[in-house]
This record gives C-alpha cells, structure tokens and sequence, in this order.
C-alpha cells in the first residue's frame, strides 16, 4: 500500500495491489489492485461522484463514483480490478502499478509504484561433468520444482536427437555406447548435447541444453597383427653385415570403430621411418649383432599401437690379401742382380661363417693367367722374366660372399752394377737404364761436397722428420714481391683462411676528404701504407696531425687529411675479400 494525498489537504488516497496466484502452465499471475479513500480529520463528510482510475502493467482501468460513496474517516473502498499478469519466459515479472482520483469535490495525480511478482518455476537447467564412452555418466537436472519431470535427449556431432529415457527427477545415468565411436573418428573425444524437456504433468513448459565432452577409453587403439623382416640380398638365410639389407613389413593393420591408419613407422639400430606405407627397407646393414626394430602405427584418432620384430645381423669381412714377390733362380732363392724367376708367396684370410668359403683364386704376371690353385703361406716359382724390363705380378681372391680381392706388386728390372743399354744413350747405376736420355740411379746417393749448378751452389735439404726442409727458415727478405696497382694475390692467408690481395693507388696531392675506389666483395682490412717521394712531405702520418683511413663495409675507400695537405701520396692497402 501507498499513500497519497489530493487536492483537499483533508482527504488522501492509498494504491494498493495483492498477488492472488500463479499458474506455472500458463507462466501468469493474477493480480488484485484496488484504491481506498479516507479523510484525515473526523466528523466531516464527503459527497459526490466521479471516477476513480488504476493502471496496472500500462494498461488503464477505472470505476464509478457516486454520491453514495462518501468520504469519511473509514476509509472507503473507491475501485477494485483483478487483472492476470503474464510473466516473462524465465518466470520473473515486475510491473508498474499507479492510480488516481477525478472528484467533484476534489482531485488527485497519478501516483503508485513498481510490484514484483512471484518468479514462476519454469524449465529445469540441465549439466553434464563429462565422461568416457562405454562407461556411465550423470546428468543433472536443476528442477525449479519438486512437481517437474525431464525427457532426456542427446545428440552427436550435430545429427539428430535421440532419446534416452523420460520421467527423470533431478538426474539421470546413462552410458554412452562405443557404437557411437563410428561417428568419431578424426579425435580422441568429442562432444555431447543433451536436450532436456521440463514436464509439469503431462504439460511440457519448454527445454534447455547442455554440452559436455566426451573421451574415447584409452584401450580403444588400432591393431596390427605383427610386424615381419625378410632379408634383401641375404647369404643364404643369413642377414650379413656389409651386404644384406633389411625389408620391414607391418602386417594386418586396420582401426578399430571407424578410425583410419595414417601413419606407419619403424626405428630401430640406426633406421628409421614414417609414413604411408606399411613397408620400409634399410639401406645395406654396416654393422653386426641383434638389432630390435620397433613398427607403430597411429590412426586418425592420434591413438597408436606398436610391436617389435628383432633382427640378428651376422658379422662379416672382406677377405684379406697381402703376398712376397720378387726376382729369384728356379729354387726360389731371391735374387735381384741375375733372377730371371718370380717367386709369389700369397697369404690370405676370409671370414668364416657359414657357408662361407675361398671360391676362385688367381696369379697373373704380365696380365697372363699362372694359377688359379694355391694355398695360403705357400710359395710358388714362375720361369722367363728378363733382366731388363719391369713386371706386374697381380694376385686375386674370391669369397662365397663374393668380394674379390686384388694386389699388384711390381718386379724392378734386374740390378747392375753399370749398364750401358744399346742404345747408348742413357746409363744405369745399380740398374738396367730402361728410358734413353735418363742417367738413372738405383743406389742411394750421399754427398760430401756442394752441388753446383752452371757455377752456383744449389741448397742442400736436410731431413727434419718426414719432411725435407731447406737448412734455414725462407725469410720474407728472400722472397721478390712486386707492388701493382692491379690488384694481385699476395701469396699469404688471414686467420679465416682467406687470401690476402693488395693494391697500390697513387694518389698525388691530397688535401681533403676523398673518396678512392669501391673494392668488390671486400671484406676485411688487414693493413695499410702511406709512401712518398724524397723532398716531399706526408707530415703526420703516424704522427699527431694523422691522415686517416676508411674502408666502409660495402668496400668503398676513403682518405681524409684532416685539413692537411699531403704531396705526391701512394697508398698500398692489404685486404681479404668474400
């Protein structure tokens, strides 16, 4: 209730307005508002008619007046309405409530206040935390009223609903079957929409949603029945070092409630791969022993799977060869000086694995064919090699395997103490002189005087470790270099390893700031000189008054005098380039 006054300071009115229901179905109040009368002091009387008016949620009602309504102390009732009140779709409603009076004896203006309704229970709030298919989850309904029951519905990846149960009160269980996982094959959880309707009765009063995720069990992966090796280029059944290669196969895979396979891989020793093929081969295996070799795929779900197939690699190395050669007579006994006789002496080894063994075997002098049967450590004797000409002896082996081996050793002509050829132009100490025109020693040669050449002494090199070096260090006075003003390849290499060049500019007089050239590609300054000619002057240079120096990084040079003048100037830079 509230009170107001009129135009007789004596008379007041009050605006009143009582709620008398609700109807939850029909979301709606009913609303009694009426409007009272009284005068404020006793034993006076009011008469007369008019019209008394209210309005109620902007809507205007009135009533009559007449002269049988008077106005005493008590108050009198002028106008009462009923009035349903719709409410607004969540159940809450606040609405405008105002009256006034027309008198013949006095009047009023309009005045009142705001009324809040009961908010009317309307649709059940719905929540689910989330799960995992094949396992139960709940969902919870948040009733507005105990009288209230729920239809629940879901929907996956936005297809259409499908109902899970009815008459649910405040929750709900259910399990999400893996089936659904066929519409699920790209991730490794999706989400759920539940709808649920609010029944009061058999009256559905409307729905409301919800979305929660949903996980697929760790446990559902693709499979593959196994992952197999069969050796490419293998001895017999044997994967061999040096020669097999390794061909991996993953067998049987395939995703499970509609995933797909998109990535085969395999590792394992120093291989590895991935892709989209279910089969990988090594390069040729350099190393022996068990090698594990791991297959993993991964469908479209991201889920993986993997086993292990192990390797063994069988050690293997090449067949070894060395041999004794040299000039002998027809017992085999070396000689260098008259042996007209080879003698062959062959060692070798192979690798003893199974299967494994010498297969061809071969001696050659002069690329013509002497043996092809021989043992290892034994020695062999071949007739009718000249004194006087080189030969080649050439050895080979085979193995099963079929790595074949090959030495070539060759037989020096036949020692002399002085020959003379037929020609007669040329001479052989300590050997046959095979090449005209050649004075060919065989001995070793020790000097004890200088060695002269046209009159002048040539430097002796003395040995210094496994290097032949001269007596003394090269000095740079004992090397002739000439300054250009072409740029040219000093001979020398900065820290970097790169070559130092140098060019001469001259530059003449010089009194200002100048720039002299762009050097291509250059890269660092590694020195610089200033010359002049006797009687002038380039006063300051490394002094006080200095003259300056700049290379910028694009390689353009400068010279600055600092306001001085420098006479007949050349400069000589030393510089490495990119």
């Amino acid at each position: 209730m509230a009170t107001y006054g009129t135009s007789n300071k004596y008379i007041n009115y009050s605006v009143n307005s009582q709620e008398l229901s609700y109807d939850i179905n029909s979301n709606s109040s009913i609303l009694r508002v009426w409007v009272d009368g009284w005068r404020t002091n006793t034993g006076y009387t009011t008469s007369g008619s008019g019209t008394v008016y209210a309005r109620i949620n902007g809507v205007v009602y009135s009533a009559g007046i007449t002269s049988s309504q008077k106005i005493t102390s008590t108050p009198i009732r002028l106008g009462t309405w009923d009035v349903t009140i719709s409410h607004d779709a969540d159940g809450s409603k606040a609405i405008s409530v105002t009256g006034w009076i027309s008198h013949s004896q006095f009047s009023s203006s309009e005045q009142g206040y705001t009324h809040t309704l009961t908010t009317i229970p309307r649709v059940s709030g719905v929540r689910c935390d989330g799960g995992t298919f094949g396992s139960a989850l709940t969902i919870y309904f948040d009733r507005k009223s105990d009288n209230f029951t729920h239809h629940l519905y879901y929907s996956l990846n936005g297809g259409p609903e499908t109902g899970i149960g009815a008459d649910y009160s405040t929750s709900a269980t259910w399990t999400p079957p893996l089936s659904l996982l066929n519409s699920v094959t790209g991730a490794d959880s999706t989400t759920i929409m539940f709808r649920a309707y609010t029944f009061n009765g058999g009256t559905n009063i409307g729905s409301s949603t919800c979305t929660c995720t949903v996980k697929i069990p760790t446990n559902i992966v693709p499979t593959f029945t196994s992952i197999t090796a069969t050796p490419v280029n293998p001895f017999g059944s044997l994967y061999l070092q040096g020669k097999s290669s390794i061909k991996l196969t993953i067998n049987g895979a395939s995703g499970v409630y509609g995933s797909t396979i998109k990535t085969y891989s395999i590792s394992g020793g120093d291989y590895s791969y991935s892709g989209d093929k279910n089969t990988y081969t090594t390069g040729v295996v350099d190393k022996s022993g068990d090698i594990t070799f791991t297959a993993t795929i991964t469908d479209s779900r991201g889920r993986t799977a993997s086993k292990t197939v192990k390797v063994t690699v069988t050690a293997y190395t090449l067949p070894t060869l060395t041999f004794e050669t040299y000039r002998c007579d027809s017992s085999g006994t070396k000689d260098i000086i008259k042996g007209t006789y080879i003698y062959v002496k062959p060692t070798f080894t192979y690798c003893v694995i199974t299967g494994n063994a010498i297969k061809t075997k071969s001696i050659k002098i002069n690329n013509t064919s002497k043996s092809t049967a021989f043992n290892s450590g034994q020695g062999y004797v071949f007739s009718g090699y000249a004194l006087n000409t080189t030969h080649e002896v050439e050895v080979s082996i085979t193995d099963n395997v079929g790595n074949t081996v090959t030495v070539i050793h060759d037989i020096d002509i036949g020692k002399v103490i002085l020959n003379i050829p037929p020609h007669k132009n040329g001479v052989g100490w300590g050997r046959y002189c095979d090449k005209e025109g050649e004075f060919q020693i065989e001995y070793d040669l020790n000097i004890f005087g200088k060695i002269l050449k046209n009159g002048e002494e040539l430097p002796v090199f003395t040995k210094n470790g496994n290097y032949s070096v001269p007596p003394a260090p090269i000095e740079k006075k004992d090397i002739y270099f000439k300054y250009s003003t072409e740029e040219q390849f000093t001979g020398e290499y900065w820290i970097d390893g790169k070559k130092i060049y140098q060019k001469s500019y001259n530059l003449g007089t010089i009194n200002a700031f100048k720039k002299i050239e762009n050097i291509a590609n250059f890269d660092r300054n590694i020195r610089y000189e200033f010359s002049m000619r006797a009687n002038d002057k380039i006063s300051g240079v490394n002094g006080v008054a200095s003259t300056d120096l700049f290379v910028t990084t694009g390689g353009d040079v400068y010279i600055n005098t600092n306001g001085n003048t420098r006479y007949d100037v050349v400069l000589t830079l030393w510089y490495t380039k990119n």
